[in-house]
């Protein structure tokens, strides 16, 4: 081919997705950090209701916009939607793009469409290692800043190790941040957290350049429906839409949100559900010799060593999604989203059986 390609794009990295094809009944589905539980009763009521609108182009973002202010002491004014958090990070790289600084950085590792999408747009990037408890490293990444910085995503609780930092910290952060630069808190998995400490970046958005990310792809159960959303100064909502497709956000993800926000039990539901999951792997892991990071989110990080990506291998031989962190600088863990208890059963039974065959193979060799 003589298409030419910019250099940018061709050192995008590869973008880890889940293998997916051809998996249906029978599978654990534990790679993609998914809900595995349905959503609201009322979000499927609400989508047979509003299907005969599907004809038309979506309408209905006012009221959910309103939904949402509500919830978080924000104006409507203040919130932005988006076709999952992706379109968000897009949004926030094109309205924040300027000639002379052109550095976005971010933590190592952490979620993969941060990198992706600065590429894709054009910017250089810096990347921070975690810090000893494989968390978001603040006072490096301040350290990391100069004159060409434009960006920052902090990814809390940060994907794919499920720590989180702390209110005190993320503070003494902001008042340090030249105003130049823009803040990302992208804050996917926060419904999750039950760590007093995490701090609600969105509290911060009239003093500081802070944009923070929320989904209704995790604890809303909505990952298909694909809708993301912001909350941010004003003024900076008013650019960040400027760079948005049209109608991006479709007329039954519309209708699902703001039914799933207003359905408070059933997300107390699914979050006692996670929590007595975690608790079931921690367990799991710690009979089983298997070290694992502590997590704020709905899924684990465990370290099984250097057989790590054959173990998840052998787990999808089994019918067991999980997911290999070697694109994430990770080679020897595995990270595991928490499933039903049934799946979380099914898991730990093919780990122990797939560990035992492997140290009998070691062995008796």
């Amino acid at each position: 081919m003589k298409l030419t390609i910019d250099k940018n794009i061709e050192e995008i990295p590869y973008y880890p997705k889940a293998a997916m094809y051809g998996v249906g009944d029978g599978w654990v589905r534990l790679a993609s950090n998914e809900n595995p539980f349905p959503p609201s009763p009322f979000v499927l009521t609400d989508i047979i209701d509003a299907l005969p609108n599907i004809t038309r182009y979506p309408g209905g973002e006012n009221e959910l916009k309103e939904a949402i202010a509500k919830k978080y002491h924000a104006t409507p004014n203040q919130i932005v939607l988006g076709n999952g958090s992706d379109e968000l990070i897009e949004m926030a790289l094109k309205a924040a793009k300027t000639s002379d600084r052109r550095t976005v950085i971010i933590s190592q590792p952490s979620f993969a469409f941060y990198a992706i999408s600065s590429k894709v747009y054009g910017y250089n990037l810096c990347k921070v290692p975690l810090g000893k408890q494989m968390e978001v490293d603040l006072k490096a990444i301040l350290d990391a800043i100069d004159d060409q910085t434009r960006l920052i995503f902090l990814n809390n609780p940060l994907n794919p190790t499920g720590t989180i930092f702390q209110e005190r910290d993320f503070i003494t952060f902001l008042k340090e941040i030249p105003d130049e630069i823009l803040i990302v808190v992208d804050e996917a998995y926060a419904e999750f957290v039950e760590n007093k400490t995490f701090p609600n970046s969105c509290k911060y958005i009239n003093e500081f350049p802070v944009l923070t990310l929320r989904t209704f792809s995790k604890a809303y159960a909505l990952a298909g429906l694909r809708l993301g959303y912001g909350i941010c100064e004003a003024s900076l909502a008013s650019y960040l839409e400027r760079t948005r497709q049209p109608f991006s956000a479709n007329t039954i993800a519309l209708i699902a949100a703001k039914s799933a926000l207003n359905d408070e039990e059933h997300l107390k539901r699914v979050l006692e559900n996670n929590k007595k999951g975690k608790t079931y792997l921690y367990n799991a892991f710690s009979d089983l010799s298997i070290a694992y990071v502590p997590t704020e989110a709905n899924y684990i990080l465990f370290r099984v060593g250097r057989d790590a990506e054959g173990i998840t291998r052998d787990l999808f031989e089994e019918k067991v999604l999980t997911r290999w962190m070697g694109a994430y600088d990770l080679p020897e863990y595995i990270r595991v989203s928490i499933g039903r208890m049934e799946e979380n059963e099914r898991f730990i039974e093919a780990l122990k059986n797939i560990m035992q065959r492997r140290r009998a193979h070691t062995f008796t060799r």
